[in-house]
């Protein structure tokens, strides 16, 4: 079979289909045509070779919650989002998924703007609040007339393929209050669409009281009931008012039980919703989330990427294949992607990522401003997306993309 493009020398890590070997892999009219232990040059292919101690080629990434509705907010009043080509290809992701940066009042930026202009794949999920992070307020949902049933169900008909599930915070005053009501009121949204919902746990602005804290458990444990088969529960370690490791594990046989019937435990770190301590208790309890994902803003690129997310991970315990599933195949099945991406399967579009682990002393900073260390760092080096290879751009850092090194914390440059 004639090639357009061989990567030659690969260590292929594909959890998803139990591939940890050498082998070859060629890409033909943006497909997968061939995973082989050997493939031969052919006149005209491009060939790549990306052998290498630390280096392995992987299904593309898929980073299942960021922020890429880039115009949809504007400076100095909403949040601010990312360029998805930005986080996406040039950082080593061949998809995202826009977590609910806008409602109603403003989603068709994404089919007019961002959807049409983006090489990365791009999925949206539609804030449940109309108004969602195009304020300065932090609470998406400040009444129920904020969740426009009627608006929502035309949103969705009007645009028909553009909104791929739902997204609920469960943060603000009027969430503390009726919480309950909030998240039947976002229920019955998605259910009457047909999608799934994700929810969002953990108040970073809630007050540090333990009347608060009492009740926003007591609203966390109800949303876990009321999750059904695809739906996503994200930030499972957020250390913020609300999240389910201010529990002490009481919540994990119902966390436990919600995925038995097919609900999404996503990790979702963003700058404001990874507890270390939490995340390593859960680890040592054997609550582990389904997915991982970066919860990308603006501010946020220069804090961390997808890939430092994951090897945050490595750090508290999970090895390189099981960071490498969390963002890959499982991921795929979160979106609904199940049979199209998440695996270098011959015949599906050739999304794949070239990274390298890179071992070392880094250190790691979580929401509370936590110190940590880890032993791997995880650099993208070169894209894959529907066949065309993409170079990443310089890093999130101001050295580049590895993580900041104990030299760095001695004031030393990293070599």
């Amino acid at each position: 079979m004639s090639h357009q493009l061989i990567l030659k020398n690969c260590h292929v890590l594909d959890p998803g289909q139990g591939i940890d070997r050498r082998a070859d892999i060629g890409i033909s009219d943006g497909r997968v045509a061939a995973v082989e232990d050997s493939i031969a040059e052919v006149h005209g292919a491009q060939v790549l070779d990306v052998g290498g101690d630390g280096r392995y080629v992987v299904p593309g990434l898929i980073d299942l919650h960021a922020h890429v509705a880039r115009g949809g907010t504007t400076p100095g009043v909403g949040m601010g989002c990312c360029d998805p080509d930005d986080i996406g290809i040039r950082s080593g992701v061949t998809t995202v998924l826009d977590a609910g940066s806008v409602g109603i009042a403003n989603a068709g930026v994404f089919p007019a703007y961002i959807l049409p202009g983006a090489r990365t794949r791009v999925l949206f999920y539609l804030n449940v609040g109309t108004f969602a992070h195009s304020t300065k307020n932090p609470a998406d949902v400040r009444g129920l007339d904020d969740i426009d049933a009627e608006g929502i169900a035309s949103c969705v008909e009007s645009n028909p393929g553009v909104v791929s599930g739902m997204k609920l915070r469960l943060v603000g005053p009027f969430v503390a209050k009726a919480g309950e009501q909030v998240i039947d009121a976002a229920k019955e949204a998605a259910r009457r669409a047909a999608l799934p919902l994700m929810v969002h746990i953990g108040d970073l602005f809630a007050a540090q009281d333990p009347g608060v804290d009492k009740r926003m458990l007591a609203v966390t444990e109800y949303l876990i009931g009321q999750l059904e088969a695809g739906d996503i529960l994200t930030h499972l370690c957020t250390p913020s008012v609300g999240g389910v490791g201010r529990s002490g594990g009481q919540l994990d046989p119902l966390l436990k039980a919600a995925r038995d019937r097919g609900v999404i435990l996503d990790s979702a770190l963003g700058m404001g919703n990874f507890g270390y301590q939490v995340a390593r208790e859960q680890y040592e309890r054997g609550l582990v989330p389904d997915t991982i994902s970066s919860d990308l803003t603006l501010g946020g690129q220069a804090f961390h990427s997808l890939m430092e997310c994951m090897a945050k991970f490595m750090a508290i315990g999970y090895s390189l294949a099981d960071v490498v599933r969390m963002t890959t195949v499982n991921a795929a099945a979160a979106a609904g992607l199940a049979d199209t991406a998440g695996a270098l399967a011959v015949g599906r579009t050739a999304d794949i990522t070239i990274l390298d682990v890179t071992e070392g002393d880094f250190r790691f900073t979580d929401t509370r401003k936590e110190a940590f260390s880890g032993r791997y760092g995880i650099t993208p080096v070169q894209t894959v997306r529907a066949g065309e290879l993409i170079a990443p751009r310089w890093g999130t850092h101001p050295w580049g993309w590895l993580p900041e090194s104990a030299a760095t914390s001695a004031g030393a440059r990293p070599s």
